[in-house]
């Protein structure tokens, strides 16, 4: 009976946790922390434990200080694009394994849907010496930034890749079937315009009536700058699809990148399962259950 009270009691709380985004991106900083005293005063000793990963992590943590009981945190996080938003979480292991979260109600300041000011934000956990920390023992301290946002603000989809097919690039060669064809009639244009030319020189050297001659050197004249003006337009079609081709293929792989770093096959948004995280401290009396998601 007690089995089946629980389980009702967990499905009712997970029920609305079913629809809630899931976040995008995902990064844990790792931080070694000792509590120390000094003149009575809690003191954080800390380092980076992977130093290279501290510098390609999204988190930059400043300073860490404790006022009494609570643990700030000074951090800064990478700017994110578009309207996309942080959500922080953090946690402690100890020595034995055991990991110690934050009361809900004692986590203060700058943790969630973090949108703008991401140079200077501080995460306090209100009372951490009381629920968790000890002095003078090495502590791991776990920091979580969790990105959130809609996809579909960047124009990428995890349903289908970015493309760049013949299909995609239709309107470019047409573009630049546009300006060679063109281009080429203004070449014929310039052929007969020297035909005309060399007609007219011939009558004329022979001495030919100027009304004979005439014409021809109208005619090439006329044909001439006819190919002038196919040409330039054609070479301005050519620029122009160019462009447009550039400005398209720099575009797609922008794309490609973003699916790459959004919708990788390891973890796709939408694809991480809830977690039931169940731990016990052996010193105190009971059990703790968390829910990660």
């Amino acid at each position: 009976m007690r089995t089946i009270l629980f389980s009702l009691v967990l499905f009712s709380a997970l029920l609305p946790l079913k629809g809630q985004q899931m976040p995008l991106l995902e990064d844990t900083l790792f931080l070694q922390l000792t509590v120390r005293e000094e003149g009575g005063l809690a003191i954080a000793d800390w380092h980076f434990i992977q130093p290279e990963a501290a510098v390609n992590s999204p988190i930059t943590v400043h300073e860490l200080k404790f006022s009494d009981a609570a643990l700030s945190i000074r951090y800064h996080l990478k700017r994110p694009e578009k309207d996309f938003y942080y959500g922080m979480a953090l946690c402690l292991k100890d020595a034995r394994g055991l990991f110690h979260y934050p009361e809900t109600w004692s986590v203060k300041g700058d943790y969630q849907r973090i949108k703008r000011d991401f140079e200077q934000l501080e995460l306090t956990w209100a009372n951490a010496l009381e629920e968790g920390l000890d002095f003078n023992r090495p502590y791991l301290l776990i920091l979580t930034a969790q990105l959130y946002g809609d996809l579909a603000l960047l124009g990428v989809s995890c349903e289908k890749r970015p493309a760049f097919t013949y299909r995609e690039q239709f309107p470019n060669y047409l573009g630049l079937a546009a300006g060679v064809g063109l281009i080429g009639i203004g070449q014929a244009f310039k052929s007969n315009a020297d035909d005309d030319y060399q007609q007219y020189l011939k009558l004329w050297q022979s001495g030919s009536p100027n009304d004979e001659a005439r014409p021809f050197l109208d005619a090439a004249r006329s044909k001439d700058d006819t190919y002038k003006i196919l040409t330039i337009t054609g070479i301005a079609v050519l620029s122009v699809d160019a462009v447009g081709y550039a400005f398209r293929f720099f575009k797609y792989k922008k794309k490609v990148r973003q699916y790459g770093k959004y919708c990788s096959e390891k973890r796709t948004p939408g694809s991480k399962p809830l977690m039931l995280q169940i731990s016990a401290t052996p010193d105190a009396g009971g059990i703790r259950a968390v829910i990660r998601f």
